[in-house]
């Protein structure tokens, strides 16, 4: 997910404890083959993502934290098409954020963090379908509806961050 909304991350320092905010957005487009009435084609799809979460971390020593958060996750499917006919899917999931890493800044303001691990619990999510055009079928509205709910709760190793601090 960060990757493609590389996210803009503001935290707030502290002694033992850092809070902060997290925001980004982006696009990935892939292919996919798709069947109607016997044919086969392959389509062009753009998912778009956007992230926002409230973080924070608990320092155990010098560089050593814990971080942890609250995170809403959106994905929108424009314009997906699945045998002739056309929905636009759109997907949110909230979830609980954890993981473990260690983070290091420098006299001059430089900042250098990296999540070693970060998992999350989804805690929920919605899914809205719209018919676009075509003929509504039970099969293509299971489809659509399955496309954006093979995503699980968003987790990552090696979250590298830049910064500056000042």
């Amino acid at each position: 997910m960060y990757k493609t909304t590389t996210p803009l991350v503001l935290e707030f320092p502290g002694e033992d404890w850092t809070f902060g905010l997290t925001y980004g957005s982006g696009k990935y487009s892939y292919t996919y083959t798709d069947y109607n009435s016997g044919t086969t084609s392959t389509k062009a799809q753009d998912i778009h993502f956007s992230t926002a979460e409230v973080t924070g971390r608990l320092y155990l020593g010098n560089s050593f934290n814990i971080p942890f958060g609250y995170a809403s996750y959106k994905i929108s499917y424009p314009d997906w098409v699945y045998s002739g006919v056309t929905y636009d899917i759109d997907y949110s999931i909230t979830q609980l954020n954890y993981g473990i890493g260690n983070e290091w800044t420098f006299d001059w303001g430089g900042y250098y963090g990296i999540d070693w691990y970060q998992g999350g619990s989804k805690l929920s999510d919605t899914i809205t379908v719209k018919l676009k055009s075509g003929t509504e079928t039970t099969t293509t509205l299971a489809q659509a509806t399955k496309t954006s709910t093979d995503v699980s709760a968003f987790s990552g190793i090696f979250v590298a961050t830049f910064g500056f601090g000042f």
